[in-house]
């Protein structure tokens, strides 16, 4: 039960999905979260992990949104007629019969499955085993999950081995961008000046760099000519990476556009803890990278001076990895992601 085709354009992460498939391995329960940036691949890299491991053995895999409860509802509903669990009745309620198909997976004649939770990215839904979603995550003594979560906290409180999912290396993002912009062939220097510098902007980020490729395929753009539009100014580099794409590997109402995926995690950081905006806002003020965490911590700004407060407020921004930290000798700086500036 995979809602998305293979990914025929599926490009590096093949260290990743090894190490996926290392944790997996044995007749335990495993429980692994796939975290990073919204738009670095995360899904991505679960569904190739998936389809290779459907063809290699006799393996149940199950896919589920993690978005929502509704959806996570949804999704268990379609297990449940799959593998023919009692739909609920007038008699049992939804939380029973949700807690029935937890069952079914914790079962010890269940066989090997794997079961991925896509875009568990809001923390409320999973905290520990009382969340909204996360009271009914089967655990037992078999099985593999797959978080795929912008969140760290949602990793740790689920108790998983957390892979890290970062940008692509230079020559995996120009071999995605080849792949996505499709049968063009320019073969002028200019053009291949352009690429690099285009992908460098873009912080060889996959979601980034398909939604670049995206309009000038389309609208038969070269690569110079979207370079220079890009650069022009702030301004029009943000109209370009508004612009909303189509990717049918993608939950069908989650938004196609690099920069909405980061004010959705912008919001939802505001909307948990105003003071963590406050000081991601003070963050992108200041020069992108080589940000002393003395500047921070004594900056000014309401309740930075107690250093609890700091920490939990930077450990947000790191866990949703809108900023990384960088050991020098003794000291700690910190680098605001280039996209998010």
């Amino acid at each position: 039960m995979i809602p998305y085709g293979r990914n025929s354009k599926f490009t590096g992460r093949k260290h990743l999905v090894e190490e996926v498939k290392r944790l997996s391995e044995g007749s335990n329960h495993n429980r692994i979260a796939l975290h990073g940036l919204g738009g670095s691949g995360k899904t991505q890299i679960a569904l190739e992990y998936v389809y290779q491991r459907a063809s290699e053995s006799d393996c149940h895999v199950f896919w589920v949104h993690g978005s929502g409860v509704q959806k996570f509802s949804e999704g268990f509903r379609a297990i449940a007629q799959h593998v023919r669990i009692p739909l609920a009745s007038a008699e049992m309620d939804e939380e029973e019969f949700l807690l029935n198909v937890k069952r079914w997976f914790e079962g010890p004649d269940k066989g090997d499955w794997i079961l991925v939770i896509d875009n568990a990215d809001n923390e409320e839904d999973f905290i520990g085993n009382s969340g909204r979603i996360s009271k009914f995550v089967p655990q037992g003594s078999r099985g593999t999950l797959i978080f795929t979560t912008r969140s760290l906290q949602v990793a740790s409180w689920q108790d998983c081995y957390r892979i890290d999912v970062g940008k692509l290396e230079e020559h995996e993002a120009q071999e995605l961008f080849s792949k996505r912009l499709g049968n063009w062939n320019g073969s002028r220097d200019e053009e291949k000046e352009a690429i690099p510098m285009i992908l460098d902007s873009l912080h060889h980020i996959p979601l980034a760099i398909v939604g670049a490729a995206a309009p000038m395929t389309v609208t038969q753009t070269p690569p110079s000519t979207y370079w220079t539009i890009f650069r022009a100014n702030d301004e029009q580099a943000k109209r370009l990476l508004s612009r909303p794409f189509c990717d049918i590997q993608r939950e069908t109402d989650m938004t196609e556009s690099i920069l909405a995926t980061y004010f959705i995690t912008f919001d939802r950081i505001t909307d948990q803890m105003p003071l963590w905006a406050d000081l991601l806002r003070l963050i992108a003020f200041f020069d992108r990278q080589n940000i002393p965490e003395e500047l921070l911590s004594q900056c000014g700004l309401e309740g930075m001076d107690d250093p609890i407060v700091y920490r939990e407020a930077i450990g947000k921004l790191l866990g949703f990895s809108l900023v990384t930290a960088v050991k020098c000798e003794d000291k700690t700086f910190y680098e605001l992601h280039r996209l998010v500036q």
